[in-house]
């Protein structure tokens, strides 16, 4: 598969198309990845894919083998568990200043998913609440107003995804929970949306490990 005929700089095409088979679970965790090997399947040269294998390993997604390539990151309790206290101790913050915030055109794409996702769920569109779902957040993070934090968080959210083995959570009750949070959010009420994405976090990560236990 190509990934250079689109109007991008090649490496974040190739960091992208990288990034999206490892969290789809087609390059599987401990799959052993080279330069070469990468550089073919991609049609490109080496050097992008060493500049994706760099940012991936900064990522939490792909971990060095000395003079060996690098390996998908395997799934790792104690690594979940602390990748999790970290992303909500970020998701907070971003909803938090979100709210202090009161941006106009970020309350406007809020207000325009929140109404997006009830018709979805009457109509029982999974797909379009999955995409809100993850649009969601990222509309959050953008709402803080920090490059830094939309960054980190989106690469903290990619280690969990990979960690539990991609989504294991259906998207309608995913999806009531961020409508509770939004609707807080547009009230301007930061205690009560900090409180409820503390407790939607929270039920996820037991979710992913109910899941995870039931596979081992």
């Amino acid at each position: 598969m190509s990934v250079g005929s689109r109007h991008r700089p090649l490496r974040d095409e190739v960091l992208d198309e990288l990034r999206r088979l490892i969290l789809g679970g087609e390059l599987e965790a401990g799959t052993h990845l080279t330069e070469a090997a990468i550089a073919e399947r991609l049609a490109v040269s080496r050097l992008p894919v060493r500049e994706a294998f760099r940012k991936l390993e900064s990522e939490g997604l792909l971990e060095a083998l000395p003079r060996r390539g690098v390996r998908v990151v395997r799934p790792d309790a104690d690594e979940l568990q602390t990748v999790h206290e970290i992303r909500v101790a970020l998701e907070l913050i971003a909803v938090r200043r979100t709210t202090e915030r009161g941006d106009d055109t970020i309350f406007a794409e809020l207000r325009a998913a929140l109404e997006a996702g009830d018709v979805a769920l009457e109509t029982g569109e999974a797909q379009t609440l999955d995409d809100l779902n993850e649009k969601f957040h990222d509309i959050l993070a953008r709402g803080s107003g920090s490059r830094v934090l939309i960054e980190t968080l989106r690469s903290v959210r990619n280690q969990v995804q990979h960690l539990v083995g991609g989504k294991s959570s259906a998207a309608d009750l995913s999806w009531d929970e961020h409508a509770s949070i939004v609707r807080a959010v547009l009230e301007s009420d930061g205690e009560m949306a900090t409180l409820l994405m503390r407790r939607h976090l929270h039920a996820r990560h037991e979710a992913h490990d109910t899941v995870t236990t039931a596979k081992d």
